[in-house]
Order: C-alpha cells, then structure tokens, then sequence
C-alpha cells in the first residue's frame, strides 16, 4: 500500500547533486521522480560543502525544477572526515551505549567531541565472562559538515529530516542481492573518490576510503575528456585502464587484508559494485580475479519499479549515478 507522502533522497557530490523521489510500499518502491544539476567547482570536496549558500542556490534550481519546494529529505554523510571504528562495549541501553561509544572514541578521534556528531549502529551481542556484551559500529563526522548540508537544504527549499551514512542506503538498495549472505562488501566508485564498506548480518563493521573516482579516465585518456568515448565505450582489461585502476586494486587488496586479519573467521561472500565507474566494461569481472571474491554489478530493479516513460539512457543513469540517492529514499524517514 502506497503511502500519502513521497520519499526523497538527496545525494550531493563533488561533481554533481542528484534528487530521487519515490513512493515506499514497504521495502520496495516506485520511483516517481529525479533529476541531477552540476556541482559548483571546488564547493563540494571530500564530502565537505565549502560554500553552503552557492550550493544551496544550485540545488534551488533542481528543487524548482522538480515541484519539490518544502519537500522533507534524506541524506547522507561522506568523505574522510567521517570516521568509523567498531567497538566492543557492555550491553546496555542504545543510549547509554551511545554515550560509553563517544567517551571511548577519545581515544582514537583526531578531533575534539566536542566538534563531532555521533552515532551508533547495533551490530550483535555475545557473553563474556564479565557479561553480556555488545558491538556497535561507531559513526562520527565534523558537526560543520552536518550543519553546512542543513543550511544548504534550508536555502535549497527542503527539509533536512535524517542523515545518513551512504553505506546504508546501498544496503537497502542493493539487499535483494545480497539477503543470502553474511559477509558481503560494497565498493563504491565516486567521481573522486571510492570506499569499500563490509556488513555482517546486514550490519555495517568496516568502512574504508580510497582516493580513487572517475575523474582519473577523463583526465589520463584523452578520447574520454575529449567526449569521444564514453567509459561504456571502454574495456577494463585495455592497459590504460588497468593502469588506472592498479591503485584502487591495491588498496582495496590491502582493506580486505586488513579486515581479514581484524576479522579471521568471517568470509566476504562477494562484493557488490555501484558507481559511475561500473559503467566500465568488465570492471566486475577483473576486479572478482584481482581481490580472489566474486564481483557483481548492482542492480536496482530488484526492489525498484522504474517510471515507463523513461528511455535506455535514463535507465542507466539511475543505476549507475543514482543509488546513493536511491537508497536513502528507500530507507524513507524510519531508519530500518
């Protein structure tokens, strides 16, 4: 059954800001509008709006465009100054555990706690001789950056109703993909910057970024930046792009390393991909060989019913630039 009120999330990035509006009917929907503007230069970079009035402007023209004015949105905080730890505390109520995760987070944050915003996500309880205990993945990120989207928000004409991380809105996007698994990553190709988050049970317990986007074939290939070939157009076994792609490889070798000798008795499963940079052929195919787990593109018509009238490019542009903005209208405004 429909509900009355459309969901819509928003996903800015450094080179473009995208809507998507969707009807919810449990956890699936119907995706009724979108739409993207470019991202002023410079005003978005590493997940830090720098100028929230001129990117609040910009966003202002997709909002009109839209008929989204007032809306209420979702949306997602990213980059490297959101940090990320799992932590092993007593089990106790989510509040209190909130609080015991922040004055634990003292020890490793390389900023005051007094200058974050914090949360905790639940991830499984076990007995220890001293007690019942719990895991939490711990979230924080600069309180600048939570309050300069919601003043872009407010200037845009929408109503900033929920932060999230953008891990989480892939996984409810991409669940009907990966339901079956215990351990499953998500690799994320930004346009320019990527991470690698890995859930167990569903649940968030390591995130990693990567400084590698898109941006890198549009400024080594000249064909690409020229507008005469597209990275659909590309094969990643071609040597510029495997060269390319050699850092992101190598870095994600050594996070699943990492994890592994964090985590010894837990076996990613596979590895979803999603990004404009899925768009390269066989990226899937070669990065399942080089990280030894298989590799599959996201899909968003599992759970998504796409609008009729849109075209072949239209499509492909939701499921390769949209599913951060996707997954947080997905998510809706209950968390899940």
């Amino acid at each position: 059954m429909f509900i009355g009120r459309m969901s819509v999330g928003l996903d800015i990035g450094s080179k473009f800001i995208k809507l998507a509006g969707m009807q919810r009917h449990g956890n699936t929907g119907t995706v009724k509008i979108f739409g993207h503007i470019a991202t002023p230069t410079g005003m978005v970079e590493n997940g830090l709006i720098n100028n929230p009035g001129e990117v609040g402007q910009e966003l202002g023209k997709l909002v009109e465009q839209l008929k989204l004015k007032g809306s209420r949105v979702i949306s997602a905080l990213s980059g490297q100054q959101v940090y990320t730890r799992l932590l092993t505390l007593p089990a106790m109520h989510m509040d209190e555990m909130r609080t015991a995760a922040l004055y634990q987070s003292t020890g490793f944050l390389p900023i005051s706690i007094d200058d974050i915003t914090a949360d905790i996500y639940p991830v499984r309880q076990f007995d220890e001789p001293e007690g019942r205990m719990a895991e939490v993945f711990f979230v924080a990120a600069r309180k600048t950056q939570a309050e300069n989207l919601v003043q872009t928000c407010r200037i845009a004409g929408l109503k900033l109703t929920i932060l999230e991380i953008e891990p989480l809105a892939l996984k409810s996007l991409y669940y009907p993909q990966t339901c079956n698994d215990k351990v499953y990553g998500i690799v994320n190709i930004g346009a320019q910057r990527s991470y690698l988050s890995i859930f167990q049970d569903h649940n968030p317990v390591f995130l990693r970024s990567i400084a590698f986007g898109c941006s890198a074939f549009f400024l080594q290939i000249p064909q690409v930046a020229q507008g005469e070939r597209r990275l659909e157009d590309l094969s990643a076994e071609e040597p510029e792009c495997r060269t390319l792609l050699r850092n992101l490889i190598d870095e994600l070798v050594r996070s699943l390393d990492y994890f592994r000798l964090q985590n010894k008795e837990d076996k990613i499963a596979s590895i979803l991909l999603c990004g404009g940079c899925a768009r390269l052929n066989g990226i899937d195919e070669l990065l399942g060989r080089e990280l030894n787990i298989p590799v599959q593109l996201g899909k968003i018509d599992r759970n998504l019913k796409l609008p009729q009238n849109i075209s072949e490019q239209q499509k492909n542009d939701l499921c390769f630039d949209y599913p951060i903005a996707l997954g947080l209208a997905l998510r809706g405004e209950h968390k899940q």
